[in-house]
């Protein structure tokens, strides 16, 4: 196996792949009907929802304060909301999901 890259793209592609060996594992059984790369995929995709959706309503909550701000004359406030939406970006959506600037498919 190929050597994995550090950080947490490799996290990622471990936790992919432990889902679907579980999901082909003889011992326990699945939902009727439902094929194992399907299970495997959705308790993946379950494992960083939340995480995702909670940072994203927290920057959509930094940007509505700040859009408040901004129309009561309050750029020094508004300017730190976007700071900390911005911060949550970068640490908490970026973070988790592994999408660094390093890793671009891009670049």
């Amino acid at each position: 196996m190929a050597e994995l890259e550090p950080g947490h793209p490799d996290e990622l592609t471990q936790q992919l792949a432990n889902w679907l060996k579980e999901a082909n594992d003889p011992i326990g059984t699945l939902p009727a009907g439902l094929p194992p790369t399907e299970w495997a995929a959705r308790r993946f995709i379950d494992t960083w929802r939340k995480p995702a959706r909670d940072a994203i309503d927290s920057v959509e909550e930094c940007l509505a304060k700040a859009e408040e701000e901004l129309r009561q004359g309050h750029v020094d406030a508004a300017k730190t909301l976007i700071a900390v939406a911005r911060q949550t970006i970068g640490e908490d959506i970026r973070d988790h999901l592994g999408l660094y600037d390093w890793n671009r498919e891009d670049s």
